[in-house]
């Protein structure tokens, strides 16, 4: 009897293990496998777009299309569709007729619902007026005056009210533009800003695309509108660098764009940065009161 039960927790505990393990390896995967994302942008006369967003070996995908209509879907292990914007443009067009159909047979429902209810008017305002007749006219009078002074002293609350909400409102705005002020020009707090302006600065760096390769051909009608252009485009030189071409066209009035990039995302990393930005963001000291 000792040795079953001795089997039994250990088959209980393997289980146990087997299901830990599994969680910590499900947890691991997702903080270590990188989200990935690809793209590519087309456009001479009409816009021609394909975005992908993956993730373990496209067990998840998620994707985007926009050619001559949106198409947006999401699948998970490899073949299960969790959704999918033509499906609900398909319920839509289903509930559309239905809803046609129930629209035709409203007109007759509405009939017969206006006698009905025609008649049933008619039989509360004789009831009514048998019932007013009943009450004495002395007490109808009170009951008035008590309704009018009851109206009034509600008006009068409600006035109130909204006097101490206006007399607040900019007492409020005061203080708040106060502590906003206080955290800015603190010396301490901004030692804290450029921290957390670095940590975002990694992010960014991080998310971006990292191979980017196509061209970009642009021109239009001033040509100093094109320079401005291509001198706010330098900027970004060090992300493309080689793999893309920018072309200006100083003299024809053109814009074609040809795009294709790719990057990844690291759980893990955006998950530290944002602990520390966390962190930082409650060592901001605010205005004493």
């Amino acid at each position: 009897m000792i040795g079953v039960l001795l089997t039994i927790l250990k088959v209980i505990g393997i289980i146990i293990l087997a299901l830990i393990a599994l969680a910590l390896l499900i947890v691991l995967m997702v903080l270590f496998i990188p989200v990935r994302y690809r793209g590519k942008i087309y456009f001479k006369k009409t816009p021609d777009i394909d975005l992908s967003v993956t993730w373990f070996f496209k067990f998840l995908n998620i994707s985007l299309k926009f050619k001559d209509e949106l198409d947006i879907s999401a699948k998970v292990a490899w073949f299960f569709t969790v959704f999918s914007n033509k499906e609900d443009s398909k319920d839509e067009k289903e509930i559309e007729s239905d809803n046609k159909d129930a629209f035709e047979k409203e007109p007759e429902e509405k009939s017969l619902s206006k006698k009905d209810n025609s008649e049933e008017k008619s039989e509360s305002i004789k009831e009514h007026k048998t019932d007013t007749q009943n009450i004495p006219p002395v007490k109808a009078d009170e009951l008035n005056k008590q309704e009018k002074k009851h109206n009034k002293a509600v008006k009068k609350a409600k006035d109130k009210k909204k006097d101490k909400k206006n007399k607040s409102l900019p007492e409020k705005i005061l203080e708040k533009v106060k502590d906003i002020h206080y955290i800015i020009t603190n010396d301490e707090n901004k030692l804290i800003f450029m921290k957390m302006l670095e940590k975002v600065k990694k992010i960014i760096v991080h998310v971006l695309p990292k191979k980017i390769s196509g061209y970009f051909k642009f021109g239009f009608e001033d040509p100093s509108v094109t320079g401005q252009v291509l001198e706010i485009l330098a900027v970004f030189y060090p992300l493309y660098k080689d793999d893309f071409k920018i072309i200006p066209m100083f003299y024809d009035e053109i814009v074609e764009v040809d795009i294709s990039f790719k990057g990844r995302l690291r759980i893990v990393y955006a998950a530290y940065i944002g602990l520390l930005l966390w962190l930082n963001k409650k060592k901001i000291k605010t205005r004493p009161k």
